[in-house]
C-alpha cells in the first residue's frame, strides 16, 4: 500500500505517538497496514514494539521493533499480551473494523490502551457521500471512510472506554492526493469538475480551495485513545 506524503508526515505521526503517552516500559503492538512509521515513532518511547505484517512483507528491521506475520482479524497473540495496541491512518482499509478492534482489545492488557489514527468522513450524510464518491473515483478499492461517531461506537461495543479524542485537519494537494492511485484521465477530469462544483456551497465539507495552478482541500483526522477496563 503506497502511503502519500501528507499521510506519512513524520511530525504528525510523532505527535500522535505523544498523544498516546505510552509508558516507557510498555510492550506495543502496531497493526498499521502498509507502513512502519507509527511503529518507528513509538519505538524510542517504549520497551519494545511488535509490528504486524503480511506474508509478503520485506521491510527492513529497526531498533526495538520486531515483526510478526498475521491477520488483524485473528491476531496471533494470547489474550492480554500488550500494554498498548495501535493502528495508523489506513485503518479504514481493513475489513470488518468491529472485529479488528475487538481483536485489538483482546490482546490488550487490563488497564492498557488501544490507540487509533484515521481519516474520518463527515457526520453529515450528504457530505459523507460526496467525500466517498471522490475517493472511489480516485481509487476503486477505497472502502469508504468511517465517521468519528462510528469509531467511538465500535470502541464501545468492544468493551473499551474512550479516554481522549482529538481531531485535526489534514491538508491535501490534488496531485499528492492522486499519487499511487493512478486514476484514468477521464476520472481525473470528473473529480476536478466535482471539486469545482462543490467549492462554493462547500457540499463536500472539505474546504476546497482552487487557484490557477493547484487544488487544495482538507480532510479530517481523528485520534482516539481508549482504555481496557481492569
Amino acid at each position: 500500500m503506497l502511503v502519500s506524503a501528507a499521510v506519512a508526515d513524520r511530525r504528525r505521526i510523532n505527535r500522535f505517538a505523544g498523544f498516546l503517552a505510552p509508558d516507557v516500559q510498555a510492550t506495543v503492538l502496531d497493526i498499521t497496514p502498509g507502513s512502519d512509521l507509527l511503529a518507528r515513532a513509538l519505538a524510542p518511547r517504549v520497551r519494545s514494539v511488535v509490528r504486524l505484517v503480511g506474508a509478503d512483507s520485506c521491510e527492513a528491521q529497526a531498533p526495538r521493533i520486531s515483526q510478526e506475520q498475521g491477520d488483524p482479524l485473528k491476531l496471533p497473540f494470547p489474550d492480554e499480551t500488550f500494554a498498548l495496541v495501535t493502528c495508523g491512518p489506513s485503518f479504514h482499509h481493513l475489513a470488518s473494523p468491529q472485529r479488528v478492534v475487538s481483536e485489538m482489545e483482546r490482546v490488550c492488557r487490563l488497564g492498557g490502551r488501544v490507540g487509533l489514527e484515521d481519516i474520518v468522513g463527515s457526520e453529515q450524510e450528504v457530505r459523507a457521500r460526496y467525500q466517498n464518491r471522490l475517493e472511489k473515483l480516485r481509487d476503486r478499492s477505497h472502502p469508504g471512510y468511517l465517521r468519528l461517531s462510528d469509531l467511538i461506537s465500535i470502541f464501545g461495543h468492544s468493551g473499551l472506554t474512550v479516554r481522549r479524542v482529538e481531531t485535526l485537519e489534514l491538508l491535501r494537494e490534488f496531485n499528492e492526493w492522486l499519487s499511487g492511485a493512478r486514476p484514468s484521465p477521464r476520472r481525473v477530469e470528473l473529480i476536478l469538475r466535482l471539486l469545482s462544483g462543490a467549492q462554493e456551497a462547500d457540499l463536500s465539507g472539505l474546504g476546497i480551495r482552487i487557484s490557477d495552478d493547484t487544488v487544495e482541500f482538507s480532510q479530517h483526522l481523528a485520534w482516539i485513545c481508549a482504555e481496557k477496563p481492569q
